[in-house]
């Protein structure tokens, strides 16, 4: 049976199930590949050019990828998710698909469409299939002693290790074996789409599923051995920048999975000194899982609806002009500012400073976190929204599993630890480059130097004082406790 695969955020060939399963159910008859361009959507779920710029780079990789096993890509338009049922059925028909395979996603609208789509392709007879492919162990599977949905990462880590180990570990990463060559082209694929501009270099994120790959081995070595003790300083190399591939799928989260069990002795955990930084990462890569859970188990976050329902009644201070100064990068408090201009340069930012930009909007500024959520979502290469929602709910606490409302960072403390020779902060803060460093350094804290010191310096004053923002957190949080 002539067989389709529906490619959606799972852009790879390596250790793919619904391939796979598509393989195997063609036989003799061939598999096609099919990506459904949704500018419109895409928009209303405020992807930004960065994201779709290496979508489409990926997409190119995928489609030469597919045609070393002889599977045409097909990529057509379908502007909305409500558009994509028929176009996927017609295209079904003009290559006489029997089936259609597909990787599962969580969000609620993806679902509806999915939903929409199954019913559509069953009128014409055509079998629809979803597998669970974009976690390591799917949401369902790891559930409390009362049947609930883990709602606190420690023993959801826990349990999502014992599944884990009671699967084996890991399942074998699926092959993918050479097709009936067919008489189809495969799409050209645009270059960019209108409304989705970017000025982030493609150098920085090089695409496709073997730059992920080859990612992944360079990380595996000495990179993960040191990841515990580097991966909270922004200065230093010390993170995977596997996130941009996790996003689109252009890697598996068991291929992931796979490397740091190898490196770790084959073990999730492990208390040898030498191997604190595969620990840590398979935990990282547990928390990436927690929030998809949290997403299928509670899908009101899917709806810019708060996980804990009561801080939805918080008055946030609706602050234009404070927003476009975060944004921008101009909020008188270095570490933001390094942050949110290195967001806006490469498509990427640290996330020990993400959690320190977040919870200065949050906390210091006291603007609404959707607002955000939705800078970071357009601007980030690594936009995955319940990555995303759950980082930001976490720091607004009004998450699962948050930092107490009464915990707020200090950005200037937080800068003197994770930073403290200051070399983050003169990389994309370039005015204070001549400023000392060190746990006293007013590169930290250009507000405190004298009035003479600060005339040469073109650097804004922080714009709120810090004074003041515990009473402002205290205050809205205990009203709607």
């Amino acid at each position: 049976m002539r067989s389709m695969v529906w490619f959606r955020s799972d852009l790879r060939t390596h250790d793919h199930r619904a391939l796979s399963a598509a393989c195997a159910a063609a036989g003799n008859d061939g598999v096609i590949g099919v990506f459904l361009l949704a500018p419109v959507q895409w928009r209303e779920h405020d992807w930004g050019g960065v994201k779709v710029r290496f979508i489409l780079r990926t997409l190119r990789e995928l489609s030469v990828a597919l045609a070393k096993l002889n599977i045409p890509l097909i990529v057509e338009r379908a502007d909305t998710f409500a558009d994509a049922p028929e176009v996927l059925a017609k295209i079904a028909a003009r290559v006489k698909c029997g089936a259609v395979f597909c990787a599962r996603e969580y969000e609620v609208n993806e679902q509806h469409r999915d939903s929409a789509a199954e019913a559509r392709l069953t009128r014409d007879g055509v079998v629809f299939r979803a597998v669970d492919d974009q976690c390591i162990v799917e949401p369902g599977a790891v559930r409390t002693g009362e049947d609930r949905v883990y709602t606190v990462f420690t023993p959801f880590k826990k349990a999502w290790f014992r599944v884990v180990e009671e699967r084996g570990m890991v399942p074998p990463l699926v092959p993918v074996s050479k097709q009936a060559r067919l008489d189809i082209e495969p799409s050209p694929i645009p270059d960019s789409l209108p409304g989705f501009d970017t000025h982030v270099p493609d150098d920085l994120w090089p695409a496709g599923e073997d730059a992920a790959l080859a990612r992944l081995r360079g990380f595996a070595g000495k990179p993960l051995t040191q990841y515990k003790h580097f991966r909270d300083l922004p200065a230093e190399d010390g993170t995977s920048r596997l996130s941009p591939y996790l996003a689109i799928g252009a890697i598996s989260p068991r291929a992931c999975l796979h490397a740091a069990i190898e490196a770790n002795e084959g073990k999730l955990e492990n208390a040898a000194a030498n191997k604190a930084g595969q620990s840590t990462w398979i935990s990282e890569l547990a928390w990436r899982e927690f929030y998809k859970h949290i997403l299928v188990g509670f899908p009101r976050v899917c709806m810019g609806r708060a996980f804990k329902p009561a801080t939805d009644r918080i008055e946030w201070v609706e602050d234009r002009g404070h927003f476009a100064a975060w944004c921008e990068g101009r909020t008188g408090v270095p570490i933001v500012d390094a942050g949110m201009r290195q967001l806006a340069t490469t498509g990427w930012m640290h996330n020990r400073v993400r959690m320190i930009t977040a919870m200065y909007l949050s906390k210091d500024l006291f603007l609404p976190w959707r607002w955000g959520e939705r800078h970071f979502m357009r601007h980030l290469v690594d936009a995955d929204f319940s990555q995303n929602n759950g980082g930001w709910q976490w720091s607004a606490s009004t998450g699962t599993d948050a930092a107490p409302y009464f915990r707020i960072f200090n950005p200037v403390s937080q800068s003197r630890k994770f930073d403290p020779s200051g070399e983050y902060i003169r990389r994309f803060v370039p005015e204070l480059a001549a400023l000392e460093g060190g746990e006293d350094g007013a590169i930290h804290d250009p507000s405190e130097l004298p009035e003479l010191a600060r005339a040469g310096i073109d650097y804004p004053r922080p714009i709120v004082d810090r004074a003041r923002v515990r009473e402002r957190v205290l205050a809205a949080f205990k009203g709607v406790a």
